[in-house]
C-alpha cells in the first residue's frame, strides 16, 4: 500500500518516523542507524522508513554523502511533531520517568540541559484515582478538606467535573456546603475520599467553566522600541499583542502564571517585561488579584 498522508501510517511506522523527525529537529541530522538501534529493525526496514518519510515530507531532509546521514533542510516543516522548544522541554521532563521511550532516548543524547522547576507537590495517588473515578462516573465525593481559612480539616461533599493543573492539581467541583462551584487542591484532601452516589451538579451548569474570556498582554510601555520588539518576539505577539482565550474559572491562575495585573505597569520594566492590556474588561469578572 502506498501511503499518501500521515494519517494512514500504522502505529509502528508512526513511532519510527516520529523518532526520525525528532532527531532531525533537535539534532539537525538523522541516520538509519538511529532507527535500527532504537527499535531493533533491520537495515532494509530502516531504509524503507526513510524512503516513506521522504515521500510524505519531500523537502525536509537532504542526504549528506560525507557522513551518510540525512540533514534537516532550511525548508523543514514538522509533520508528526510540533517542532517547538516547549515540546522538547516536555520530552526532557518525561525522560526521568520513562527513559526507555523513543523520544526520551533522543533527548538523552542531546546537548546537556539543566531544567530548574519549583518543588513538586506530591499527594497520595489514590486521591487522584478517586477524583477521576468520580468525574468519569458522575458521582459525588465526601472528603476531609484542609483549607487555609479553617484551622482543622472539615468534611465536604463535592461533585467534581474536571481536573486542572496549574503547577498544582485542582478538582473543579460543586460544593454542597458552599452551594457553588469552586476549585479544590488535591494535596489538601486528607485521607482517601469516599465515593458517593450520583452528583447533583454537572459541568454544563458551571458558568465560569463553560465561558471564556480573552486575556491580552503586551510589552511594558516603558521599554524602548527595540526592547519591545524583543519581548513581542519572545511571546509571539501580533501587532504588539498576545491574546489567549481562558476559562473564566482559570483566569486567576493564568494571570498569576504570567505575573500580570495588579500594579504591573508600576513595576520597573526590566523586571516586569509584560503587562495586562485589557485590565478593565477582566475586572468586570471581579475574580483576579
Amino acid at each position: 500500500m502506498t501511503h499518501t498522508t500521515i494519517h494512514e501510517l500504522r502505529w509502528d511506522e508512526r513511532q519510527r518516523l516520529t523518532l526520525l523527525e525528532a532527531r532531525a529537529i533537535w539534532a539537525g541530522r538523522v541516520a538509519p542507524d538511529d532507527l535500527r538501534q532504537t527499535f531493533g529493525v533491520t537495515a532494509a526496514q530502516a531504509d524503507k522508513d526513510f524512503a516513506l518519510y521522504q515521500q510524505l515530507c519531500p523537502y525536509n531532509l537532504q542526504f549528506d554523502l560525507a557522513d551518510g546521514t540525512y540533514r534537516a533542510t532550511d525548508r523543514f516543516e514538522p509533520a508528526l511533531l510540533r517542532g517547538t522548544a516547549q515540546e522538547f522541554l516536555h520530552v526532557l521532563r518525561n525522560h526521568a520517568v520513562a527513559p526507555d521511550q523513543p523520544l526520551a532516548i533522543v533527548a538523552a543524547h542531546m546537548a546537556p540541559v539543566e531544567v530548574l522547576e519549583p518543588p513538586e507537590r506530591e499527594f497520595d495517588v489514590r486521591i487522584l484515582q478517586r477524583v477521576t473515578t468520580a468525574i468519569r462516573e458522575r458521582r459525588a465525593l465526601r472528603v476531609e478538606y484542609q483549607s487555609l481559612t479553617h484551622p482543622e480539616p472539615r468534611p465536604l461533599e463535592l461533585a467534581p467535573h474536571a481536573l486542572v493543573y496549574t503547577g498544582r492539581w485542582h478538582a473543579r467541583a460543586w460544593s454542597r456546603e458552599h452551594a457553588e462551584y469552586r476549585d479544590f487542591l488535591l494535596s489538601r484532601m486528607r485521607g482517601i475520599p469516599e465515593l458517593l452516589g450520583p452528583g447533583a451538579q454537572r459541568a454544563e451548569q458551571d458558568w465560569d467553566w463553560r465561558n471564556f474570556v480573552n486575556v491580552k498582554i503586551g510589552a511594558h510601555p516603558d521599554l524602548s522600541d527595540s526592547q519591545k520588539r524583543v519581548i513581542e518576539a519572545d511571546y509571539g505577539m501580533q501587532n504588539g499583542i498576545h491574546e489567549r482565550a481562558v476559562r473564566v474559572a482559570l483566569l486567576p491562575y493564568y494571570l498569576r502564571l504570567l505575573n500580570v495585573g495588579g500594579d504591573d505597569r508600576g513595576r520597573p520594566p526590566a523586571e516586569q517585561q509584560i503587562v495586562l492590556l485589557n485590565r478593565a474588561e477582566l475586572e468586570a469578572y471581579a475574580r483576579f488579584a
